[in-house]
């Protein structure tokens, strides 16, 4: 089968999912999850049945159409997330309403930080993941000490805003973005006359971004059929096979948490259905386990809050782009720690309780300050293994499968952004329950 036959069917894959949109009346994420299925068929059966040469050519252009949609996406991140920052806090009426939205939303991300590093251990050490795992000839590592995790804290803030924007260091960028809007607010509340050309200025063009993200995010579908197909044509269910245990064990870790954590918390503080919770989460969670980018992620995530979550505008623009850059409970939290028990049951190493302790406490760490891009999760796991005193091999043996672990940790993190996003709406009396109850799940969202 040639390149152009290939390339035909992908083609006709896309023209499929271009007439469930225009054709018939499919919710989004029903589409969104379709793409992902024919990816999946599509990246496998090029794996299996291709030649070396043709998968090779044919994976160049799956990988124009699923990158180039992560490419947009990217696209709208720099004017997003400082605008709808600032604005989201020019919106709160004055410095006391700001100490409370900002110290529940960073006191909550802590919590469930907590919860994941342990929960990361205790999956880890009942499925013995690493047990009997070859650790012959391995990849070696640049050892890493704890003076690089200060290093990377003194990174954060923010000595050139424009220097981080350029180069795509979201947190000093955020932190800027907080610190200024802290600023406006402060002006606002003590000479409310002078904000106002500034607020004018920054909501007209928090709304250009905002239809400029519908636009792209309407591409979802396609961009995922990109991204799957060229994933799986590459790498198969080798990966998966070789190191399935931790594979499941990773997995097992992330839905428990998405449903005891999350599931827990919007149940016993917005008193609402778990399960009517996911659902209306599925469009951001879906696209956060495609494109394995929180940030990536991030204009869907704001959406749904805003069109499904029913939470309010200044509360999204807020948890949105500050959950992305510093809630990750599964890259950060989850990961660090699974990979620290796989690294101890491989090369044989009894950890002592102050070892455990420590992993959680610099999984906490991990959680608020990972990059929120794929593979992000490496760095942290890396600095917490040579933290702990664990080789830092050991991520190399579970290399092969993080494409795969990293789609459930993705969405896991995005899971934490839209929780906490209904939790601190709810205490602060900004999340309307009985439209969430009464909406019907099977609409499209305001973009489709």
């Amino acid at each position: 089968m040639s390149v152009v036959l290939w390339l035909g069917v992908f083609v006709l894959l896309l023209a499929v999912l271009i007439v469930l949109d225009k054709r018939f009346t499919i919710p989004f994420s029903v589409r969104v999850f379709t793409s992902l299925i024919l990816g999946a068929m599509f990246g496998l059966s090029l794996f299996f049945f291709a030649e070396s040469s043709v998968s090779q050519e044919v994976r160049r252009w799956t990988a124009l159409v699923g990158n180039g949609y992560v490419d947009l996406l990217r696209m709208l991140i720099i004017p997003l997330v400082p605008t709808s920052i600032i604005a989201g806090l020019l919106r709160l009426s004055d410095t006391g309403e700001l100490k409370k939205l900002g110290v529940r939303t960073i006191g909550l991300f802590l919590f469930t930080a907590t919860i994941a590093g342990i929960i990361g251990l205790v999956i880890g050490s009942l499925f013995s993941v690493g047990s009997g795992m070859v650790v012959g000839e391995l990849a070696k590592r640049d050892a890493n000490t704890i003076t690089n995790l200060f290093a990377q804290f003194r990174a954060f803030i923010p000595s050139n805003p424009v220097r981080s924007a350029a180069d795509m260091q979201m947190i000093p960028l955020v932190v800027f973005s907080v610190l200024l809007g802290v600023a406006a607010i402060t002006v606002k509340t003590k000479q409310p006359d002078k904000i106002k050309s500034i607020e004018a200025l920054l909501e007209g063009f928090l709304a250009i971004v905002m239809q400029l993200t519908m636009m792209v995010l309407s591409l979802t579908p396609y961009g995922v059929l990109g991204l799957t197909s060229y994933w799986l044509s590459s790498s198969g269910l080798s990966a998966l096979l070789q190191l399935g245990l931790f594979v499941v064990a990773v997995i097992t870790a992330c839905l428990l948490h998405m449903a005891l954590v999350y599931g827990g918390l919007v149940a016993a503080t917005a008193k609402i259905n778990p399960l009517k919770f996911f659902r209306a989460a599925s469009p951001a969670l879906l696209l956060a386990f495609s494109s394995r980018s929180s940030l990536g992620s991030l204009t869907m995530t704001i959406s749904t809050m805003k069109s499904r979550l029913k939470v309010s505008d200044r509360v999204a623009n807020f948890v949105g782009p500050l959950g992305a850059v510093m809630n990750m409970d599964a890259c950060g939290g989850i990961f660090p720690a699974m990979v620290a028990i796989f690294a101890a049951n491989a090369f044989g190493i009894d950890l002592t309780l102050s070892q455990y302790v420590l992993i959680v406490v610099v999984s906490i760490f991990a959680s608020l300050g990972s990059a929120a891009v794929p593979m992000g999760a490496t760095a942290f796991t890396v600095i917490t293994l040579t933290t702990v005193g664990l080789p830092v091999e050991a991520v190399g043996l579970v290399a092969g499968v993080d494409f795969l672990v990293d789609m459930f940790r993705t969405m896991t993190n995005v899971a934490g952004d839209l929780t906490t996003s209904v939790v601190v709406a709810n205490s602060l009396g900004e999340f309307d329950k009985k439209a969430f109850d009464e909406q019907d799940l099977r609409t499209e969202l305001a973009f489709a």
